[in-house]
């Protein structure tokens, strides 16, 4: 028998013809804390989301929805690998959704699309080459854009060695916890920056660079650089 994906729980649903606005498959299972899911996406809008309020903290979900016209593509397909798993969708779709369980890490590689993922427990690792991303996390993220703007939120105090964050053409805003010590690295080669973390930096014709410390510094590091866009490193202030 092939290896099963690690999953408790696998079922598939309604793999044939729809409108445009229900997926045309839903794939649900199991998946074990503190492993990996990696989803390829080759043209698609794509969003991730935690888990369901009715739902169990370790199941995941994968969801497709077909374009409104032409024949329905196969399903993407789901493997283990490494001990977690790995969703290819190497066919365009209107939507792909994925609800990733609790501390279950997520890394995406989109070719077309834009990407939006928000509150999910895991920490996150992006490439993306064509279109905006958004991530809304609790915890870390690195993230590389080739064309499209990047707005990252990360509510982590801790994270190791350097998170990078690029974008090839497209402006990046990050906002970061105002009281967490970390070491920075922004620069430009065609845009301005700004910072309301009290730092000043260089410029040099059309680049700016802006390095220093934030809060004392630390061995933590942020590195942000973008080809040609703006650059925006905001602090974000606990809630009350």
């Amino acid at each position: 028998m092939r290896r099963r994906l690690l999953l408790l729980l696998l079922i598939a649903v309604g793999l044939g013809a729809c409108n445009s606005t229900p997926p045309y498959v839903t794939t649900v299972g199991v998946l074990k804390a503190r492993t990996a899911l990696t989803v390829r996406v080759a043209d698609a809008p794509f969003n991730a989301f935690a888990p369901e309020v009715s739902q169990h903290r370790d199941l995941f979900t994968v969801a497709a929805t077909a374009l409104p016209k032409g024949a329905v593509p196969p399903p993407p397909l789901l493997r283990a690998a490494g001990g977690g798993l790995v969703v290819t969708a190497p066919n365009p779709l209107a939507a792909l959704l994925v609800r990733v369980p609790s501390r279950v890490n997520l890394v995406v590689e989109s070719r077309r699309g834009d990407v939006n993922v928000t509150d999910i427990t895991g920490n996150v690792r992006l490439v993306a080459r064509n279109g905006n991303v958004m991530l809304l996390l609790p915890g870390y993220a690195q993230a590389a854009v080739g064309r499209g703007n990047l707005t990252v939120t990360i509510g982590a105090s801790d994270w190791p060695g350097t998170l990078h964050f690029s974008t090839q053409h497209g402006d990046v805003q990050l906002r970061v916890r105002a009281n967490v010590g970390f070491t920075v690295h922004l620069h430009t080669d065609d845009g301005a920056l700004f910072t309301d973390f009290g730092l000043r930096g260089v410029s040099n014709g059309h680049s700016e660079t802006i390095d220093g410390n934030v809060n004392g510094g630390g061995a933590r590091r942020i590195d942000v650089e973008t080809a040609s866009g703006g650059i925006q490193l905001l602090r974000l202030q606990p809630q009350p």
